[in-house]
């Protein structure tokens, strides 16, 4: 069973799970191992790690990829709440607020994470309707806390955790919504605002309004959107995040063009069907502090076997990651359209036969 450092701590205080447990924001198969003891319930933000655990045969009923837990009973609570600490530290806010509703008073949140991750000052957050904080356990550079729930939590509203704002970007204008662990929530991201200049400049094909666009790692939709308005084409706008997913959702709902946007949830390529004219990404392929190019290098790969003859990738990045030899290497060259602000932008076409 693949159980990572947080796990393997969480593993040594099972005799204390017992019961109705949810796992929040989980990162590996330890919901299926708890399950064998306990009534576990996993609230997946990843679509790869939702994919894992129904994988390994996870009751489908207890599993959710969605933007915020949609509790199936309201009389219905937990003993016990497991939240992985997130990269994004406002994301522990918001599933703090998602979850605590669902909890039994005098119920248990355990909070566990990496310590890299910022779990020892985010323990802060375990505050009313918590009391009796403290750490429980720690190991493999790992930290443990405990919280116990006593008095009722303010009922959560999806709603009011909605960001929305007005951006002009490379020519356009439209409304940006996003929630909180969305990557650039709340405001433009340098290299997306670099990739869209260019973007702007270049020579699409003739009936581009007609064109396949795919929105690889789509986060708020802002790429999307723009694509949306620059060429009246339909996009297909795919991210790993069920939050992004959401927020693109409500981007696009609120600028009205709704039927204009294809969701989609996948790991990687896993789930893409069909090629593009199109393909245009900035990408999450470096995991937390460390650079992992086996991801990049997979999907350049993969991505050459969903372009059309002469479909055109755009890639923004950070300039010091090394790009260039694997889209050479995958697609036979690549132009780099700009530097700037520690980002390069990339382009590179299919080959034709």
């Amino acid at each position: 069973m693949n159980l990572n450092p947080p796990s393997q701590l969480l593993e040594r205080s099972l005799d204390q799970l017992n019961g109705k447990v949810l796992v929040a924001n989980p990162e590996d198969d330890f919901p299926v191992l708890l399950s064998q003891q306990s009534d576990v319930f996993a609230w997946c933000q990843s679509r790869t790690v939702f994919d894992g655990l129904s994988h390994l045969g996870m009751n489908d009923a207890k599993l959710q990829f969605t933007a915020h837990w949609v509790q199936q009973n309201e009389s219905d609570q937990f003993d016990h709440i497991i939240i992985y600490q997130p990269k994004a530290k406002e994301l522990l806010t918001y599933l703090l607020a998602c979850v605590l509703p669902t909890l039994k008073i005098g119920g248990f949140v355990w909070l566990v994470g990496d310590n890299k991750s910022g779990v020892k000052s985010s323990v802060k957050k375990l505050s009313a309707p918590l009391s009796a904080v403290g750490k429980h356990d720690g190991a493999k550079h790992c930290l443990l806390y405990q919280a116990q729930k006593t008095e009722d939590a303010k009922a959560f509203a999806f709603e009011d955790w909605i960001t929305r704002w007005e951006q002009d970007v490379a020519g356009c204008s439209f409304t940006l919504c996003s929630i909180p662990g969305v990557f650039g929530h709340g405001k433009l991201d340098k290299g997306t605002e670099l990739l869209l200049d260019q973007l702007s400049k270049h020579r699409f094909m003739s009936g581009v309004n007609q064109a396949r666009i795919l929105d690889f790692g789509c986060g708020d939709g802002v790429i999307s959107m723009w694509l949306h308005k620059h060429t009246g084409a339909n996009v297909t706008s795919l991210d790993d995040s069920a939050l992004a997913l959401k927020a693109t959702q409500l981007t696009f709902e609120a600028n009205g063009a709704t039927e204009a946007l294809t969701a989609l949830a996948s790991n990687g390529l896993k789930e893409v069907k069909g090629r593009f004219n199109y393909v245009i990404t900035n990408p999450p392929f470096h995991t937390g502090i460390s650079t992992d190019y086996s991801v990049a290098e997979r999907f350049f790969i993969g991505v050459k076997q969903h372009l059309t003859l002469n479909g055109e990738l755009f890639v923004v990045a950070n300039d010091f990651l090394r790009y260039s030899p694997m889209l050479d290497a995958a697609l036979g060259g690549h132009t780099r359209l700009e530097r700037d602000r520690g980002f390069a932008v990339y382009h590179a076409r299919q080959p034709k036969k």
